[in-house]
């Protein structure tokens, strides 16, 4: 099939109302597809415009739409000065994030601000995210569009299919024959962003699709600079999460109405970070898996009390913070929910979900903070609870745990809902059980990357608490689609094999194993690999050995370079004693040392490691206790050398976010940490995109 050929069945597929796989549907409130056979009428289609072939076509398609759509302001249809102005605001929507900010508008709605000829000033309405698949909205298909080079030198350009939500270009396609790469399509497209081609009307796209007859993929619309087909994913099914590659079960599913508006506004992530603007689009899981929750939170009756709504099984590394935000925002816009708490097992982790929640929020601009709410501390998280705002809250298992705690504590007369992160940590024991039973009008969601199945292990199953898996995807399934990076594992070893061997394994043996002969002993020595030897190695040869301590540190110099890229990623350390022994001394050798190697490499003129240590200070009165507290404060002392942020041993928080913004890249002097030292802080539910390396000396 030619590429022409392919394009025009294509859009004849998109415009008939019919689908051949029912399955794609299900879940999506608008439709069910229970009984009817093997077709599924739309309630709304794609009218293909074969006579829409220009930009100034496109342009007086959408000046008639916006003019149907506001007829209750506009008394005429505009003049050609009255449409300039929007046609400005339009084009100059500079990226992909502010055309994404354009189309959310203000609470759903986006409208044109202009003067009309008659001295009025009016707004014009755009979209109203309210009546996604509903209402007036108009959903058009255009092709071969031309487009004039924009650049002086460049080519003239024809783009292959283009839809149309309210007379706005909102997804561009381009087809390939089935001789070709689905490849060639995307790098069509990142040609076209950078000979600024999507500039003028075409400064709305959100989404750009790649597709021939046996692959398609998607991606959100962004830079030039920012193109990475990395971020171009293929759909899959809701029911396997198997990869969709045939373009006709790919149209049914998501360039089905509603769906491809859901797409291009509900499932599209406005990704605010500060330097770092830019536009996301949702993973087919991340969607299935919204969609799964707020249909069980809109079957919820608040008035039953505790309602168990269910859990989402993400793997770590997967996006669940999108996916948990997403669903968040969605449920606090829903009419029968007065508030969202998103619940953290870890106060340190508040502020990280804050800052990316904040991040997320459409809502959030320069005057405006947005729904998403912080607690500094448990009497801000019940005013927070009262308040009449809606909005969501983000806030800790333990900021909770001390409220309800509180002899004056009273339970909102609100319906709340609870979305709870890294759910098999933080539901542990009966304090947590306390918690679901305080809130009188709630319904709890959990989102895990381990979920427990077993009560023999650390209490009740992750069912009992949430009710039943909504949607799972898992490590497997991760890895395979590339969503996930795999692991490259490097076993180090720090005693010579012959030493091994020779010394330490016929010891081992011989205790462990006093029947057994020489003969036997030592063949079988001689089948060991080195990660069985390193086995046999009682764990306490290592604990506080500062032998092994500096040839680990040498190790970590020797292949800093070529681990790091040169230093553009950093890494994490992890130590432990065991046995009862404190872990901390063990962290702070390895501090002391990368210290002291530091100061050598300094008068050689070798490159120096930005280190730091991090742990909790101790207020057990235990044996160790000064030893660790006497440690984190010097590791604090020569973090203020180092940083020039000084820090008190009662704000050992306030020094550990600022370990973590040195160690994700966040920090706004932009001096950032290369390796920090961890017991047991840091190792999940933290993100830093450029850290790639776990450095981990532990049983």
């Amino acid at each position: 099939m030619n590429e022409q050929m392919f394009e025009t069945e294509l859009i004849q597929y998109i415009t008939t109302g019919t689908v051949t796989n029912p399955e794609c549907l299900a879940g999506i409130p608008e439709f069910s597809a229970t009984g009817l056979g093997n077709k599924v009428v739309k309630t709304k289609l794609w009218k293909y415009e074969p006579d829409i072939k220009t930009t100034p076509q496109l342009w007086n398609n959408f000046k008639t739409i916006l003019e149907q759509h506001n007829q209750n302001v506009l008394e005429h249809p505009m003049s050609e000065a009255e449409f300039n102005q929007v046609k400005k605001i339009i084009s100059d929507l500079h990226t992909p994030y502010e055309a994404g900010q354009f189309l959310y508008g203000l609470n759903g709605v986006s409208q044109i601000e202009i003067d009309l000829d008659d001295g009025r000033h009016v707004f014009l309405t755009v979209f109203d995210q309210k009546e996604i698949g509903a209402g007036d909205t108009v959903y058009q298909v255009v092709n071969q569009i031309e487009r004039p080079a924009v650049i002086n030198g460049k080519m003239n350009r024809r783009f292959d299919t283009t839809l149309l939500i309210n007379g706005l270009p909102i997804i561009q396609i381009e087809e390939k024959r089935d001789t070709h790469d689905v490849n060639e399509a995307l790098n069509q497209m990142h040609q076209y962003i950078d000979e600024g081609q999507y500039g003028d009307i075409f400064s709305a796209l959100q989404i750009l699709i790649a597709m021939t007859p046996n692959n398609v993929k998607y991606m959100a619309n962004t830079t030039s600079e920012k193109f990475n087909k990395d971020f171009a994913f293929h759909w899959q099914r809701r029911s396997d999460n198997g990869i969709v590659r045939d373009w006709k079960e790919f149209a049914d599913s998501m360039l089905s109405i509603p769906m491809a508006h859901q797409m291009a506004t509900n499932y599209m992530i406005l990704d605010g970070t500060p330097n770092k603007q830019t536009l996301k689009v949702m993973r087919p899981y991340q969607v299935y898996a919204t969609q799964e929750v707020i249909e069980g939170i809109k079957k919820v009756d608040f008035d039953f009390g505790n309602n168990k709504v269910g859990y989402i099984w993400h793997t770590t590394g997967s996006g669940k913070t999108i996916t948990s935000f997403k669903t968040a925002w969605l449920s606090s816009r829903m009419p029968k929910v007065d508030k969202v708490v998103f619940v953290v097992d870890r106060i340190q982790l508040t502020k990280q979900t804050n800052e990316n929640y904040r991040a997320y929020d459409p809502d959030a601009t320069d005057q405006f903070d947005g729904i998403v709410q912080d607690t500094n501390n448990t009497t801000d998280l019940s005013r927070k609870l009262k308040s009449k705002s809606n909005g969501i809250i983000v806030t800790s298992v333990q900021k909770l745990d001390s409220l309800i705690k509180r002899k004056s504590f009273k339970t909102p007369e609100k319906n709340i809902v609870f979305i709870v992160d890294e759910a098999h940590r933080s539901t542990g024991g009966e304090s947590f059980e306390n918690i679901q039973k305080a809130f009188k009008h709630a319904a709890w969601v959990g989102y895990t990357g381990t979920p427990m199945f077993d009560e023999t292990t650390k209490g009740l199953r992750t069912e009992d608490i949430f009710g039943p898996l909504l949607h799972a995807y898992t490590i497997r399934e991760a890895i395979a689609d590339r969503n996930v990076l795999g692991f490259k594992v490097d076993f180090e070893t720090t005693i010579p094999e012959d030493e091994m061997k020779q010394k330490y394994l016929p010891e081992f043996y011989k205790e462990k194993y006093p029947k057994w002969s020489e003969e036997k002993i030592q063949d079988k020595i001689n089948n060991l690999t080195m990660e069985d030897m390193d086995d046999a190695i009682e764990p306490s040869f290592y604990d506080e050995n500062l032998d092994h301590i500096k040839l680990v540190v040498k190790d970590i110099y020797d292949k800093w370079q070529n681990r790091s890229n040169d230093g553009r990623y950093n890494a994490l350390l992890t130590t432990h004693v065991g046995g009862g022994k404190a872990s901390t001394p063990m962290a702070m050798m390895y501090f002391d040392e990368f210290q002291r190697v530091n100061r050598e490499r300094e008068e050689q003129g070798l490159f120096t490691l930005k280190v730091a240590v991090t742990f909790s200070a101790n207020n057990t009165n235990n044996d160790s206790m000064l030893v660790t507290n006497n440690g984190l404060h010097r590791a604090m002392d020569a973090y203020y050398k180092e940083f020039g942020v000084a820090f008190t041993m009662g704000d050992v928080s306030g020094y550990t976010q600022d370990v973590i913004s040195r160690l994700n890249k966040t920090a706004s002097d932009g001096n950032f940490l290369d390796l920090v030292i961890v017991v047991d802080q840091l190792l999940t539910g933290f993100d830093a995109p450029e850290l790639n390396t776990l450095y981990v000396d532990r049983t």
